[in-house]
């Protein structure tokens, strides 16, 4: 009994060493993931032409020159042209924003879309890409790219000019009109401008109130000054230099009747001067334009300008070149016509019939407007 018992627990103390080295069960593998579906894209198709509604190709697309499309090349609209596989659907991207034009390419996978003028939106650069659909694909990348800038405005201009002087000399200013009402109050005008009395260019208008010379009876008011000034006027008396570098004189009195007025208009006068300043006109396009595009253009008032500066799209003349443009002419107005001048995408402006004009005030001598 007692050997029972001591192989009992022999057995029993075997199954607790057994059970507490026993191997951890091995865990189970990781699931197998979920597949991801594969994407297959359509062929990138290629965008060969840009061409007018008429068919006529409005650049290269593999230019790398900046390319431009005018008013009369857009029209109503264009033409874009191109290859892909056949039977696909095709759709024009412009900046990465598809218009809303699509088309079927032929079983030749040649494809053309008609773009309205409209949807190419307002003038400024331009990214054109085609994508296309094919059956059962995914929508393919976008094709090389035609970038351009879209100008349908044609070029105007704004001008101005400066007066001359001439070396050494004065160039004197002159009376440009006398406007009477009624009847002139004035016998006589003379200019007596000199070295040191200078014309000043502006409006005087005298005036008559009485035949008596007792009291005041003359006035003169002048864009000069402000207000008006008046006088006491007897028997031809003789006024020098109350309008700077004129002298005038009165009719008598019996002819001085009330309401009786003559407007006086001068041009200053330049005094002396050591160094001679060319009277130039300078015209500046408000649009790119090339030299050949200033020239291309017909100048009714001053002939062709003398020199170009495409930089700054202006063109400058001289009175070297042109008598058009004479000293003395500060405080002028000054009138340039042209027509037939083109920008850099080739937009002309005007015609013979309506030409483009521009107008300013011409300036005092001054060497600024030097080319």
């Amino acid at each position: 009994m007692k050997k029972f018992l001591v192989i009992l627990m022999v057995f029993a103390m075997a199954s607790v060493l057994f059970v507490g080295c026993t191997t951890p069960p091995t865990p189970d593998p990781d699931p197998e993931p979920t597949p991801t579906p594969v994407v297959v894209l359509s062929a990138t198709p290629v965008l060969t032409s840009v061409e007018t509604s008429a068919g006529v190709s409005i650049f290269s697309v593999t230019s790398t020159s900046t390319l431009y499309m005018n008013e009369a090349q857009a029209g109503n609209s264009i033409l874009v042209r191109g290859t892909a596989p056949a039977e696909s659907l095709v759709k024009i991207y412009l900046g990465g924003v598809a218009i809303a034009t699509v088309a079927e390419t032929a079983v030749t996978g040649l494809w053309t879309i008609a773009i309205a003028e409209s949807a190419l939106g307002a003038d400024g650069v331009k990214v054109l890409t085609a994508k296309i659909t094919e059956v059962g694909l995914a929508e393919s990348l976008a094709s090389n790219a035609v970038t351009f800038t879209l100008d349908t405005d044609a070029p105007g201009f704004s001008i101005a000019a400066t007066a001359g002087v001439q070396g050494g000399a004065a160039v004197a200013g002159t009376v440009v009109s006398a406007i009477v009402s009624g009847r002139n109050p004035v016998d006589a005008i003379t200019i007596n401008s000199s070295a040191t009395i200078a014309m000043v260019a502006g409006t005087w208008t005298i005036s008559t109130w009485g035949v008596s010379a007792a009291v005041d009876n003359v006035t003169i008011t002048s864009s000069t000054y402000t207000g008006t000034k008046t006088y006491q006027v007897t028997n031809g008396d003789t006024f020098t230099n109350v309008i700077p570098g004129v002298t005038f004189t009165f009719l008598t009195l019996p002819t001085m009747a009330p309401g009786n007025s003559a407007t006086i208009t001068t041009t200053a006068s330049v005094l002396a001067s050591t160094t001679a300043i060319v009277a130039r006109a300078t015209i500046t396009f408000d649009e790119t334009v090339t030299a050949a595009g200033m020239a291309a253009g017909t100048y009714t008032t001053l002939g062709d300008p003398t020199t170009y500066k495409t930089a700054t799209n202006i063109g400058y003349w001289d009175s070297g070149t042109t008598a058009a443009l004479a000293p003395g002419l500060a405080g002028a107005t000054y009138t340039i016509s042209a027509y037939g001048f083109t920008d850099v995408a080739g937009n002309p402006s005007g015609t013979l019939a309506s030409p483009v004009s521009a107008s300013c005030v011409v300036g005092a001598a001054s060497q600024a407007l030097a080319p």
